[in-house]
Formats: structure tokens, sequence, C-alpha cells
């Protein structure tokens, strides 16, 4: 026999709002807090133009002899000159093309030798924006024309960057953007042991005027030498 369920007493106190939301509130999974709480602030920050509205810090406009310090170097641009070859700073030219010259002081501010050239090195750090990415075709030392010099620890060195550019492509007084970039030190692992210095990035910029010294002060010296001989 059957015992139909017993009909609640018109007198029975019901169960109060607050007591039914506790006995629900316990029945969901922990882990649905964290997508609720993340919804919660995703549509707070869409009302408020989204994650993409970050402010992002401006790349700083350095003017000629302001210094830029990064964790390889200390760099000083100072001067671009436009000539029609410097086969003492490590560049040829072919036909048609003349030289870019950037000259600059590097210190080595890590704590061992680090190389001017290469992809870790001085090289990848400097850029013509006019030129894209094409980095310097050569490097060297401005007061003994050392070619492709490492860079001693707190040891600063005047250097030339040397592009060879097509003739007409830049005239004096034309002005160029310099790009410094910087690196991050990367720790290998696994497969690549070491230290290696990779991913550049826009750091600083700055606008310099090119100065044309035509055949350069040597070519002229040359010239005068022999027109005085004859």
């Amino acid at each position: 026999m059957t015992v139909p369920p017993e009909a609640p007493r018109p007198d029975a106190p019901r169960p109060s709002r607050t007591a039914w939301i506790a006995r629900t509130w316990d029945r969901i999974p922990t882990g649905w807090f964290a997508g609720m709480l993340t919804a919660v602030f995703l549509a707070v920050t869409a009302g408020f133009g989204g994650l993409a509205q970050a402010a992002v810090p401006p790349i700083p406009e350095l003017e000629p002899g302001d210094t830029h310090v990064n964790d390889q170097f200390a760099l000083t641009v100072e001067r671009a000159v436009l000539i029609d070859e410097l086969p003492e700073a490590g560049i040829t030219t072919e036909p048609g093309q003349r030289v870019l010259a950037i000259v600059l002081t590097a210190e080595n501010v890590w704590n061992r030798a680090l190389p001017s050239e290469g992809s870790s090195g001085l090289r990848a750090g400097v850029r013509i924006a006019e030129l894209g990415d094409e980095p310097a075709a050569a490097i060297a030392r401005f007061d003994d024309t050392t070619f492709s010099p490492y860079l001693q620890p707190r040891v600063p060195a005047e250097l030339v960057l040397t592009w060879a550019i097509d003739r007409g492509v830049l005239a004096d007084r034309d002005e160029i953007e310099v790009v410094l970039r910087d690196l991050t030190l990367r720790k290998g692992e696994l497969v690549v042991a070491g230290e290696y210095w990779e991913t550049p990035i826009t750091a600083a910029t700055m606008r310099l005027d090119v100065t044309d010294v035509g055949a350069g002060a040597d070519a002229e010296a040359e010239a005068d030498a022999e027109g005085q001989d004859g």
C-alpha cells in the first residue's frame, strides 16, 4: 500500500529567500567563481575602451650628442657624413654608390667584452630609418681604423658605422633618422648553451643633418699636393 505524501500544513514556516540562496550558492562549483570574476572584469574593461587602449609610452627622441644607455652600451651619436668612398673604414662601393657614415661613441656597460659586429653586437642596435632594416656594412674605430673591434667594458670607443648607398639618395643637409635599438639578454638552456643577445626593439630615435664632404679630406689633400708638384 502506497502512503501519499503528507500535505504541507498551512501554518508550517516557509523557507526564507536567503536560506534558498545559501543552499544554491553552496552547490556552485568553486571553479565557476574565477570564470564569473573574469567575465565581470572583461565587461568593465570593455566599457572603458578595452584592453587595447592601454597607454604606450612614446619612443624618446634624442638630440645629437645625447647618450642612450641600455644593458649593453652607452651610445652617443655625434654626426652623419656623406662621402664618395671610405675604404679606411672597411667599406667598398660599387660604381654609382657613395658612403653614408655615422660617427658615434660607444661604451660597453656590460661585464664582459662585446662585439661591434654580428646579431648580438652594436651592429644590431643601430639602423637608419631611410634605409629600412639594412645594418651597417662595416664598423671601424675612428682613431686607428681597426675593423669590427671588440668593445671592452667601461672603455669608450669612437666608431664609424658605414652604409653604401646609391648616389642621389641623400644630399648635403638632408635629414636622416637614426634608430637605436635595445637587445634582450637570453640564457641558453637545453639545445643552446651560454648567453646571447636577441630581439632588438626600437628604444630611441634621433634626427641628424647629413654633411656632404665630397671626395673627403684625404682626396682633397692629395689633389692639392699634386697641383703644387705640377
